[in-house]
């Protein structure tokens, strides 16, 4: 009796703790695919950012904007 329920535990034992480890394993490799889908978002989002900022910089160094300022203080 007493081997009947030990055997009946270890075998519980061994299929929660199974699955348990194919439930973290399936968590872990989803959690990776979302972070990776993030990261190349916020890269496109900076890859713009910096576009922009660049042409702002034309902008405002260009001698015309210069000379515009100048007009728009008369």
């Amino acid at each position: 009796m007493e081997n009947d329920i030990a055997i009946i535990a270890l075998v519980f034992i061994i299929v929660v703790g199974t699955t348990a480890s194919e439930m973290f394993k399936y968590y872990m490799k989803h959690k990776q695919q979302t972070d990776t889908g993030c990261v190349s978002d916020l890269q496109a989002q900076n890859q713009a950012l910096i576009e922009r900022v660049q042409v702002l910089e034309r902008l405002v160094t260009d001698s015309d904007f210069d000379l515009k300022q100048q007009f728009k203080q008369l």
